[in-house]
């Protein structure tokens, strides 16, 4: 299984070959509450650079842009998430079924950039996450 790696925007990102996998965390799905709209503003096909922001989403506490963790083509979006009644697989899955985008890595360097689980973990509680 890959490791995942974090941002300090609370995205995760798993890297599978030349693919990277990327959603929130669950603790920015905790943080954020009840989900009303997810809005891709990256289509398949796009070109993210790493911090680029791929969406935004809506919840009945705070409006989030979401940042790409790292760059590359994005190859797939998680359709399922165009329905607002499907967006409560993000809050119970986040870092599963709960993926958003997935990208053909342009540089699989970057994802040493991230912070690792353990680090990941240490800045929450050390509540820089919030």
């Amino acid at each position: 299984m890959a490791e995942k790696r974090y941002t300090r925007t609370h995205e995760w990102c798993e890297v599978a070959g030349s693919t990277g996998t990327f959603g929130i965390t669950k603790h920015a799905a905790d943080e954020l509450g009840d989900l009303t709209f997810l809005d891709f503003r990256a289509s398949v096909g796009a070109k993210l650079k790493q911090g680029d922001v791929f969406g935004e989403i809506d919840s009945v506490k705070a409006t989030s842009e979401l940042f790409a963790p790292v760059s590359g083509t994005v190859e797939a979006i998680n359709e399922r998430f165009r329905d607002a009644d499907e967006l409560t697989a993000i809050s119970s899955a986040s870092e599963t079924d709960g993926w958003m985008v997935k990208v053909k890595l342009s540089d699989p360097g970057e994802v040493n950039k991230l912070l690792t689980a353990a680090d990941y973990q240490k800045f929450c509680a050390d509540g820089a996450g919030h």
